[in-house]
């Protein structure tokens, strides 16, 4: 927040600072001095024998927050705050060059107005100044609240997920910034952390683009995060002709992919289409023998049928262009049971292991005399392959034959290496989703509960039927858990309630966050989510009062006056569908909301107003008049989108609740606007023509296929996308608003 006092107290304000009396100028260096320091604080205009004073808080937040302490402590009684609703006067020079400021401060003039024949305007005037004073003391000196205490790792790690889990990219990334200032993590964590949200965003471009990139690929890297780097090459360099079957752009492209890229060879069996060809290419552009190429071929036919001659025809064209090659052989021996060359076995073992051909570098060493080369082998492998049979097997060996001093008095990466393959291979069942389920339901496994990223990220989801059979299963008391910390399962499984639009899936998982009674920004993105997936799914009536009861629930423990515009937003979503219009739980959970938010009335902005009388409207309900009491009378709420009259305007999501809400309030707001919603696939001739034909695009990117958005974007040309990466018809409002 920066204020230039010398403007503020220049044209268009009586007051100067230094011909005031010595008290009021030491009221205004207080006042001044907190603005400075970004506290909340207030300066005083006086203009024709009017006086009016300007709050300034740092952050909207807190800005709402002091417009509704300013209802008690100055109210109707001494200011205009019930009408104007502290917003500035457009029309005020004064107030046009503030309003420029990221957080506009708020305004009010001090009632009642000076008179020659009565006193009461000097009362008014030295009332509000001492209630100013004393309320900025209180509020500058308060102990931090809950809601900006640090938070500990574990409790951000579950809103993080909770945010990739709901694509909610603002949320996501407040949650990463909130771990690199306060979580005892390095930079490598930090950075793995970073490109796993980046990949849980689909935003490839981000991974790439990653400041410390260089370095991930440079260092011993967990397998997710080489996977991670390996579906962003993909996307970037391969896709496209990939998926057009175009080999010959195929092979040039592996030509382009920078050297940095080239020992991305995560020596695993691959289990993604994206993998394979990342890895065959690469393969193929190191000239790898017919041996680790037949292996990765066999691999590409258990992921998809037709891709083994896909990638063989790159590597027939490869060949073409360098005649000393043959085509590929049919799979050979394996390497052990190859006649002996030149090579001892410990060489050979070493060349399958630099060619990543991890797996049988372990299998070579087993049968090797034990030596300090044959532990390092065995426990670089190891590590890099992040497989329980091979590692056991490893460490297997290395007790056997009483290798451990020998790696102690060596360097302190084998030591470190020795130490994870100890971990790693640990008695105890073996950690998976299954078994942090089963610690959800048990008084034991707080250990596994608090499994972090690192670790999860390697477990294989669920099937949609295991998952479907445990929500039913599952108690009050272990769904509320589940709500409580399961941020990460969320993230893990999101496809499944995204994809399968299994309405009963999102309704327990609602249940679970309502259980647990917690309040924070992930549950709040995740309870958005869920309901666009749920009502996507056509619920039944029964499952869809749940829900609903469920969310009513979660929004009462939400609720503040910083979160008021969140509430609404899941109203319209709830309200905005055919099953809506004939439940009675809907105008249930309309009269709900509207009376939980209305001890925080004055944090609800003009746009909140007209949702909540659009869906008042609808339901043939009644608005609570104190709410519509606190609209400014003078005030436009169109005013933000004045400049989308008369154009043609497209707002785009798969989830079509919150595009459409956004579409009938910004009709009520601006006239002759042209707006169509749509939820088209990607690549139908319709998107194309609206991509093409609109003035303003709009793409929720937290609910759109990547593919879609790179179709809108590719059709729009040169001309912009508007892209939200919040759910919510006010994330697309806000949007709109700041043009």
């Amino acid at each position: 927040m920066s204020v230039d006092f010398k403007e503020f107290f220049g044209s268009g304000n009586d007051i100067t600072p230094t011909r005031v009396g010595p008290d009021f100028q030491l009221i205004l260096d207080n006042f001044m001095a907190g603005i400075q320091q970004r506290q909340i604080g207030f300066l005083p205009r006086s203009s024709q024998g009017r006086l009016w004073w300007y709050g300034f808080a740092p952050t909207p937040r807190q800005q709402r927050e002091t417009l509704a302490i300013l209802d008690s402590w100055i109210g109707p009684t001494f200011s205009d705050l019930p009408h104007q609703r502290g917003a500035l006067n457009p029309t005020d020079p004064f107030d046009a060059v503030l309003a420029n400021a990221s957080v506009k401060p708020l305004r009010f003039e001090v009632l009642p107005r000076r008179t020659a024949d009565s006193e009461e305007w000097k009362h008014a005037r030295s009332r509000v100044r001492d209630a100013l004073l004393v309320l900025t003391k209180l509020l500058n000196g308060r102990p931090p609240s809950e809601f900006d205490a640090p938070r500990t790792t574990v409790e951000v790690l579950d809103d993080l997920g909770h945010a990739i889990a709901a694509r909610d990219r603002a949320v996501a990334l407040a949650c990463l910034r909130e771990l690199e200032a306060t979580a005892d993590l390095d930079q490598a964590n930090l950075a793995f952390l970073r490109l796993r949200l980046f990949a849980g965003l689909e935003d490839w471009k981000a991974v790439l683009a990653d400041r410390d990139l260089d370095h991930v690929l440079a260092m011993r890297r967990p397998l997710s995060v080489t996977q991670v780097i390996q579906q962003a090459a993909y996307a970037t360099w391969f896709a496209p002709y990939d998926a057009a079957g175009n080999e010959e752009e195929l092979l040039g492209a592996v030509t382009a992919l920078p050297a940095a890229f080239r020992p991305l060879f995560s020596g695993t069996p691959r289990t993604s289409r994206a993998q394979a060809v990342v890895e065959f290419l690469i393969e193929v552009e190191n000239d790898t023998g017919d041996d680790t190429l037949n292996r990765l071929l066999d691999e590409a036919g258990t992921i998809e049928p037709g891709l083994p001659a896909h990638l063989r025809n790159v590597l027939y064209l490869r060949r073409e262009q360098s005649p000393q090659h043959s085509a590929p052989s049919e799979p050979s021996a394996p390497e052990d049971q190859l006649d002996s060359s030149s090579e001892s076995p410990l060489e050979r073992a070493t060349g399958l292991m630099a060619r990543g051909e991890l797996q049988a570098a372990i299998k070579l060493v087993l049968t090797l005399e034990p030596s300090l080369h044959a532990a390092y082998l065995l426990l670089t492998c190891a590590r890099d392959l992040q497989s329980p049979q091979q590692a056991a097997l490893a460490l297997e060996y290395i007790s056997t034959h009483h290798l451990q001093g020998l790696i102690d008095g060596a360097s302190a990466r084998l030591r470190d290496d020795l130490a994870w393959l100890e971990q790693f291979t640990q008695a105890g069942p073996r950690l998976d989703w299954r078994t942090w389920l089963d610690a959800l339901d048990g008084d034991h496994g707080s250990a596994t509960l608090a499994t972090g990223p690192e670790i999860t990220d390697g477990w294989t989801p669920l099937s949609s039927s295991a998952l479907t059979a445990w929500l039913h299963d599952a108690s009050d008391g272990t769904l509320g858990k589940l709500g409580e910390l399961g941020g990460q399962f969320m993230a893990a499984h999101r496809d499944i309630f995204a994809e399968d639009g299994a309405a009963e899936l999102s309704e327990r998982i609602l249940a679970g966050l309502a259980l647990s009674g917690k309040n924070s920004a992930g549950v709040r993105v995740q309870t958005q989510a869920l309901l666009d997936y749920l009502l996507s799914a056509n619920p039944a009536s029964a499952v869809f009062a749940s829900a609903l009861e469920w969310t009513e629930l979660i929004v009462s423990a939400n609720v503040s006056a910083v979160t008021t515009t969140w509430a609404i937003d899941i109203l319209q979503a709830a309200t905005a569908t055919s099953a809506a219009a004939t439940s009675p739980a809907t105008i249930e959970l309309f009269y709900k909301i509207t009376n939980t938010v209305r001890p925080f009335k004055s944090a609800l902005n003009p746009t909140d107003l007209e949702a909540i009388k659009l869906i008042a409207s609808e339901l043939g309900a009644g608005v609570p008049e104190d709410l519509l009491a606190d609209q400014v009378q003078d005030a436009d709420p169109g005013a933000p989108y004045r400049y989308l009259q008369d154009s043609k305007v497209v707002l785009y999501s798969l989830t079509e609740s919150a595009t459409t809400r956004a579409a009938q309030i910004l009709r009520i707001l601006v006239p002759k606007i042209d707006i169509e919603t749509s939820a088209e696939h990607d690549g139908s001739s319709k998107l194309a023509a609206q991509a093409a034909n609109a003035d303003v695009f709009v793409v929720v990117t937290a609910s759109a296929k990547h593919a879609a958005t790179d179709f809108i974007a590719a059709k729009r040309g040169a001309r912009p996308v508007v892209l939200v990466n919040s759910r919510g018809s006010s994330a697309i409002l806000r949007e709109l608003a700041e043009g």
